[in-house]
């Protein structure tokens, strides 16, 4: 197969980077990493093992290893579900809004230099926020609890940080013996909110400077003047309206929390030097159309996106936090007259039992036959050799 040349039923992120990647330069370690994993992940070159028809037909099937990095598009599926069904437990019987905190433009350059110092300084400033102006008496007067997940993109693979918090409509008063609701189809003024969370993310920026944490100019950007060019604007912080119920909020954090910069089905064609996605159009409705781009944009554009090395991206506060979820759970539950959740204790499942229970699909069931069941004959050792783009294995 001629390089650059990728089989044109269906192009994914994989192909692209086998097929151009090598030619990127100035990459950091991680970015490598997370190249190595996407094009090695279901291929030869993690191993695998070899299944065959219990019943004799004569069906057998290569089945290669998953590289399980949260930024590959083929690897997200079962850790979504798995996520999904773990947090069920702490849903609560009250309406859950969705804020959106919005880093603007001028700091952009400043987040790219200090990935993981201005992530951990928006995810801060974002909860003291949110805690501080729903502590206040006249706004709600309560301790809330908050799911916060960090996205990085646009529809088109631009650079837009950005938090997505799912946040439940109400909160325990100071003494922890009653449950504050909020008001009907709102939670917290967004213009506070803005104000609020501009102050804390300038002022955190300002005092990392003073204190050394930063420097004050990183690879000649004056981040004294990014600060003053930022507090000129007003900063995009939106409430969307509440959702319908708790499983509506549990199936929209599944699709938020996992979701990467781009999914293998938005990317449809690429030809020579050139590949063509599709992104909705916020300005024309959701509308899905095409956009084309040189080879090289386009995978810069991806690795973007590339998280520092074990940086956490969705974090729980107040009464979610991990140290005190279930107490403060239960507590919410016995003031709202509810019934302690009863979730089922799901005995550990390896994927094909999971998809069996959520999908009804069996994919231990030989294809050919129809009756015996696939099993493990043999293994098959890591390949050394890079895999061509035939040697793929489809997402289930």
């Amino acid at each position: 197969m001629p390089s650059g040349v990728v089989r044109s039923d269906h192009p994914e992120l994989a192909d692209i980077f086998r097929a151009h990647g090598g030619r990127l330069e100035n990459l950091s370690a991680q970015q490598r990493r997370v190249i190595a994993a996407i094009t090695r992940c279901r291929t030869a070159a993690l191993g695998g093992h070899v299944r065959e028809c219990d019943r004799g037909c004569g069906y057998r099937e290569i089945s290669y290893n998953s590289c399980r990095d949260r930024h590959c598009p083929k690897c997200q599926g079962l850790a979504r579900v798995r996520w999904q069904e773990a947090r069920a437990a702490d849903l609560l019987p009250v309406p859950y809004f969705h804020l959106v905190f919005t880093v603007p433009d001028a700091l952009h350059d400043f987040f790219l230099v200090e990935p993981r110092f201005a992530y951990g300084l928006l995810f801060d400033a974002v909860e003291k926020t949110v805690s501080e102006v729903a502590a206040t008496p006249q706004r709600l007067g309560a301790q809330i609890g908050m799911t916060a997940v960090l996205h990085t993109w646009t529809q088109t693979l631009l650079y837009h940080p950005h938090l997505h918090c799912i946040v439940p409509g109400g909160g325990l008063d100071v003494s922890g013996r009653r449950w504050i609701p909020s008001r009907e189809g709102f939670f917290l003024p967004v213009r506070v909110l803005s104000a609020v969370f501009r102050g804390k993310l300038l002022a955190g920026l300002q005092h990392a400077i003073a204190c050394g944490k930063i420097a004050a100019d990183l690879r000649g950007l004056p981040v004294a003047k990014l600060l003053r060019q930022a507090a000129r604007h007003k900063w995009v912080v939106y409430c969307k309206r509440p959702f319908a119920g708790p499983q509506q909020v549990l199936a929209y954090l599944g699709r938020y929390t996992h979701r990467i910069a781009i999914s293998n089905h938005r990317i449809i064609a690429m030809s020579g030097d050139r590949v063509t996605f599709l992104y909705k159009d916020r300005a024309d409705g959701d509308r899905r159309k095409p956009m084309t781009l040189p080879t090289e944009a386009f995978l810069r554009r991806f690795l973007l996106h590339v998280l520092p090395p074990g940086f956490v991206r969705i974090r729980h506060y107040g009464l979610l936090a991990n140290p005190v979820r279930h107490e403060r759970i239960a507590l919410c539950r016995q003031l709202l007259n509810v019934a302690p959740e009863t979730i089922p204790s799901l005995p550990h499942e390896n994927w094909e039992q999971t998809m069996l229970r959520l999908t009804g699909e069996d994919v231990t069931r030989c294809p050919r036959c129809g009756i015996g069941r696939l099993g493990t004959i043999g293994d098959i050792p890591p390949s050394a050799v890079p895999p061509r783009p035939e040697q793929r294995a489809a997402s289930p």
